[in-house]
Order: structure tokens, then C-alpha cells, then sequence
């Protein structure tokens, strides 16, 4: 049965974080900029501050003509080149047009400044109000994906009254959050651009389409405050907020609310649930949300049925759990033991004078059937594996494939040759166009994108391994199997000149591709055995060598005739 959590602790969160010193000192440095008469009159501004030896803190404030007087057109979502980086297979990456124009306009000065943030230990806090939130967003994002601070200082994006600046696309592509956003519920400017309406914040409709949460969501009240982490309820409430405040801008003092706020956790005046639901979890979310002003009443208004966010927040920790559950050391215990599996089936094969390619292929034996079982198990992890790092940031993404690179590479190596096996086997043709998966392709390309070519140092240690490696092109029996085809084609009587012409010239390049294989000492011994695929595509050859007219020198027959046992006996 899965489980899902007892108590809900988004109180608890907002009362530590608002007691703790590093959301004053973001907010104090706002305050300090906003006031700082000398700063240049430019729509967005920004200052470095060293509040200590070991934090620094960058803070952006904007004009209150950017939030007060939006411009036509402000709020629509644009695409942009500064943050293809973000960009999945699976959704585009769009910016709010107001946020995006802010930050190109000072893109210059902000070089600048990711490059003298590299030269800094310690806490590093970006932090924004209003649209100035907005621009310390982007700003975030573009260090994260740079990848330039020192291993220890990892930025924290704290920002105050911030319009959302992004779609689905954008939550979806930040799978590690460093943002957290504090928005009072007297606050319009968050949910400036949000559409009019009263849609229900988790019902079906444009679930991937208009402005989209993420991060953490600190709200606030006169009563207390709260966090929040669920992007549709986020949703719900600031549309709630941006419709229900009267009297359209006003200046929020986040800095008095934050003194209220830590003053309140410091004394635990928080209201109580009462008796109304027995659910600690049910209790917790409806105590938070009547924290930060909002009832059952206000809810039911705008159409946000409480029973319905709960049972969405209980299914999100059910999928957490089974997630966490499919991909812990269960699964990752029994795909160790799948590949040893593997591994051993490769070596026993030899006693019949065939690789495990070939043994495969002609299926004699119920461990075979049982290979095909294993080995599909593994196929299925490595195309979820492959299909995670499509949906993330390319940066993200890079680091990813690098972790599981090798074990990925081993994967492709020992399985691939199998399903060549049964491809052909059935009687396919032409693998690489007709059935090679998508998956194979991409931690090929990988792989190749990271690996160097060999030196002649490694050229030597492979020398002295060649005896056990792994064919490292893991479609170097495709290859071999077509080149049986064309040997086939050239013997039919009912071949053509143009047929012929062509079959040949594959066979020249095979023979090429081969020599170049076994020079870099990158095939497994077993092709040599007697009873191999490669032997009976040999044979063909060699023989079609003999007999034809053609004056072809071929470069394999001296090698295989005295070299294949001195480096491969």
C-alpha cells in the first residue's frame, strides 16, 4: 500500500525560515538599494553587499512604473536564446516579455557580474522585489546554468511581491529548486499577469499552457505564514489574491511583516483547526491555509474545493513514494544482478565455438528464453533513464549523463547485440533504419560526445586487456549480418550489374570498418570462433575474393591469417 505523509509542515517551515536571519538580510538589502538616492534612475538596478566575510548578497529593485503602469503586451510569454539552455524535448521555454526585456537591458553589466561572483566563498543570496524579483530569477538561472561559482557556494533566489515569469516549460525544466518566494496576501503584483477568471487551480484545463509556479511559495498574513510547493494551489491562491485586493498598487512593507512574522514564531500565536477533521494531514493544509487568510468560504468563492487540493497533494506523495520506491536499491540491486547474469552468459557460450551473440541468435536453450526476460527488464530502466535526461536542462541534463555514462555504455555494449540477434534472426534487414531504438542512439552519441580518441598509450594497456572486452560498436553485428546480405547477393544468379556494383562497394567499406576495429583493438575475441557470424561472413567473402575477376587486395586476408592468432589466440 502506499503511503502518504501524516502531517503536513508547511507552518513549520515558514515560522524556521522567517526566524532565521537570511530572509531579514535579503530584505534589508532591498530596502537599502530602494533608498539609496544615488543609484542610477534606470528601470532595474542591482548592488553587491557583504553583510559578512562569509555571505554576499545581490539584490535587484525595479521602478514602481514597471509594475504600476504595466504596458501592453508586458505579460505575454516569449521565447528567448539567453535561455535555450533550459529548453526539454518535450516543452518550449517561454519568459514573461516585461521580465525579459528588464534583464537584457542590463545583460551587459550582469557579465560583468557573474564574473566577479566567481572569485566568492561562502552563502551567496540573489534576491529581488517586484519585477527586480523577477530579473534576480533569470539572473539565478543563468549562474546555475554557467556553472562558474566555487564548488561550495551554491546561489539561494529569495524574492518579495515577484510576478511569475514563466510557463510550463519553465517549471518543468527546474527539477533542483533554489528559489523561494515570499508574497504577502495584500500583494496584487504576483499574480499581475495572471488571467481574470475563477478557474479551479487543479482542474484539467490549460494544465500546460499560461504562467506556471515554481519553487517554494512563502505567503503571508496578518495571522502567520506559511510555505507551499504545490504549483497548482500556488496558483489558485495568487489569482485569489490578485482578485481580492482592493484599491489597485500599494507599497507591501515586507519588512514589517517580517518583523510580525518572526515575532509570531518566536511565540507560537497560531490558530488552531479545532475538531473539524481527524486527518493530521487534512488539519495541517486547512491550518495553513486559514494562516495566511484564506478559509473554506474564501476558497469555495473561487471555486478551490479544499477536499480536492488534499486528495491532490495525498496522490503527488503517493506517486513521490512508489517513484522513490521503482528506483531505489531494490531495482538498482537486481539491474547488477541482471548485468552479471549477463556477463556470465556471455562467457559460457565458448564451449560451442560461438559468441553469445550467436547462441542467442539460434536460441537453443531455455537460457536463452531467460536471457531475453533479463534483459528486457534492463532495456526498460535504460530507456527511462535516457527519456529523464531529454526532460531536463541541458546543463542538468550533461551532468546526468555523466554520472551514468559508463554504466550506460556497458548496458548498450552487452545488450544491443541481442536484439541485433533476434532482429535478424526473424529475417529482418536493415536494423540501423528499421529497428535500432531511439535510446541506443542518444547514450551512443553520448558517449561519443565525452570519449576521446585513444592515445597510443591506451592503445597498449588495450593491447594487454583485448583478451576480455566487450565489442565496443554495439552495432558491429548489424553490420556484420548486412555484409553476410550483400556476400549472399553477389552469389543469387538473379543479382544485377547495379545491385552487384553496390553490394561490393558495401563490402569494401565493411572490410575497412573491420580492419579499423581491430586496429584499435575494439572487438571481443569470440567473432573469431568458428561458428560465428563473422567467420560465415568471412568465408562467404574470402571466397567470393578467390573466384571473381575482381583484382580487390583485400587488407583482412593476411591478418586473418596470421594476425588474428597472435592477437586474439
Amino acid at each position: 500500500m502506499n503511503q502518504v505523509p501524516w502531517f503536513s509542515s508547511g507552518r513549520e517551515l515558514g515560522n524556521l525560515i522567517v526566524a532565521s536571519n537570511i530572509i531579514n538580510c535579503a530584505w534589508t538589502k532591498i530596502h537599502e538599494l530602494q533608498r539609496d538616492q544615488t543609484a542610477l534612475p534606470c528601470p532595474v538596478r542591482h548592488e553587491v553587499y557583504k553583510p559578512s566575510p562569509k555571505c554576499t548578497v545581490v539584490a535587484f529593485v525595479s521602478l514602481p512604473d514597471c509594475t504600476q503602469y504595466p504596458l501592453p503586451g508586458q505579460g505575454d510569454l516569449v521565447p528567448s536564446p539567453l535561455f535555450d539552455f533550459l529548453r526539454t524535448e518535450e516543452y518550449p521555454v517561454s519568459i514573461n516579455r516585461a521580465a525579459l526585456t528588464l534583464f537584457t537591458s542590463r545583460h551587459d553589466h550582469l557579465s560583468g557580474l557573474k564574473t566577479q561572483l566567481t572569485e566568492i566563498e561562502g552563502q551567496l543570496i540573489i534576491t529581488g522585489h517586484s519585477l527586480g524579483g523577477s530579473v534576480a530569477s533569470l539572473f539565478t538561472l543563468c549562474l546555475l546554468d554557467a556553472n562558474i561559482l566555487k564548488p561550495k557556494c551554491r546561489p539561494i533566489c529569495i524574492t518579495f511581491g515577484s510576478p511569475l515569469i514563466g510557463g510550463f516549460g519553465l517549471q518543468h525544466s527546474i527539477w533542483n529548486s533554489f528559489f523561494l518566494h515570499v508574497v504577502s496576501n495584500q500583494d496584487p503584483v504576483p499574480g499581475l499577469f495572471l488571467p481574470s477568471g475563477r478557474s479551479p487551480p487543479t482542474s484539467s484545463h490549460s494544465q500546460t499552457t499560461g504562467y506556471k509556479p515554481f519553487g517554494t511559495y512563502l505567503l503571508c498574513s496578518e495571522l502567520g505564514c506559511a510555505c507551499f510547493d504545490n504549483p497548482d494551489l500556488i496558483l489558485g491562491l495568487l489569482k485569489v489574491i490578485s482578485s481580492e485586493v482592493a484599491g489597485g498598487f500599494k507599497d507591501v512593507d515586507y519588512g514589517e511583516i517580517l518583523r510580525n512574522l518572526k515575532e509570531r514564531a518566536i511565540c507560537k500565536g497560531l490558530p488552531q483547526v479545532g475538531e473539524r477533521f481527524a486527518d493530521p494531514l487534512s488539519a495541517g493544509i486547512i491550518m495553513e491555509l486559514e494562516t495566511i487568510g484564506f478559509n473554506q468560504t474564501k476558497l469555495l468563492q473561487h471555486n478551490i474545493d479544499i477536499n480536492t487540493v488534499i486528495s491532490t497533494m495525498e496522490e503527488e506523495a503517493r506517486n513521490l513514494t512508489q517513484k522513490n520506491k521503482d528506483s531505489g536499491a531494490k531495482k538498482l540491486n537486481k539491474i547488477k544482478i541482471d548485468m552479471a547474469r549477463l556477463e556470465w552468459y556471455k562467457k559460457n557460450p565458448k564451449v560451442l565455438n560461438m559468441g553469445y551473440y550467436d547462441c542467442f541468435k539460434i536460441k537453443g536453450s531455455k537460457t536463452d528464453l531467460k536471457v531475453e526476460g533479463f534483459s528486457e527488464f534492463l532495456t526498460d530502466y535504460w530507456k527511462d533513464m535516457v527519456a529523464q535526461v531529454q526532460r531536463k536542462p541541458q546543463k542538468e541534463g550533461a551532468t546526468f549523463r555523466t554520472r551514468w555514462l559508463y554504466a550506460g555504455t556497458v548496458y548498450r555494449r552487452m545488450v544491443e547485440p541481442l536484439e541485433i540477434a533476434a532482429f535478424y534472426g526473424e529475417g529482418g534487414k536493415d536494423y540501423m533504419k528499421n529497428k535500432r531504438s531511439a535510446h541506443y542512439k542518444l547514450l551512443q552519441q553520448w558517449y561519443e560526445e565525452d570519449v576521446k580518441p585513444p592515445s597510443r598509450d591506451k592503445l597498449d594497456s588495450k593491447k594487454q586487456k583485448v583478451s576480455s572486452i566487450l565489442t565496443e560498436d554495439s552495432c558491429f553485428w548489424a553490420h556484420v549480418e548486412e555484409a553476410i546480405l550483400s556476400c549472399e547477393l553477389l552469389k543469387s544468379e538473379n543479382c544485377t550489374l547495379e545491385q552487384g556494383k553496390s553490394s561490393w562497394d558495401n563490402l569494401v567499406k565493411f572490410e575497412e570498418y573491420v580492419m579499423e576495429q581491430i586496429n584499435n583493438y575494439a572487438v571481443s575475441p569470440e567473432i573469431f570462433l568458428g561458428e560465428s557470424s563473422f567467420m560465415k561472413w568471412w568465408g562467404l567473402y574470402e571466397g567470393y575474393i578467390d573466384t571473381c575477376s575482381n583484382s580487390h587486395r583485400s587488407p583482412l586476408i593476411s591478418f586473418m591469417k596470421n594476425g588474428s592468432d597472435r592477437l586474439y589466440g
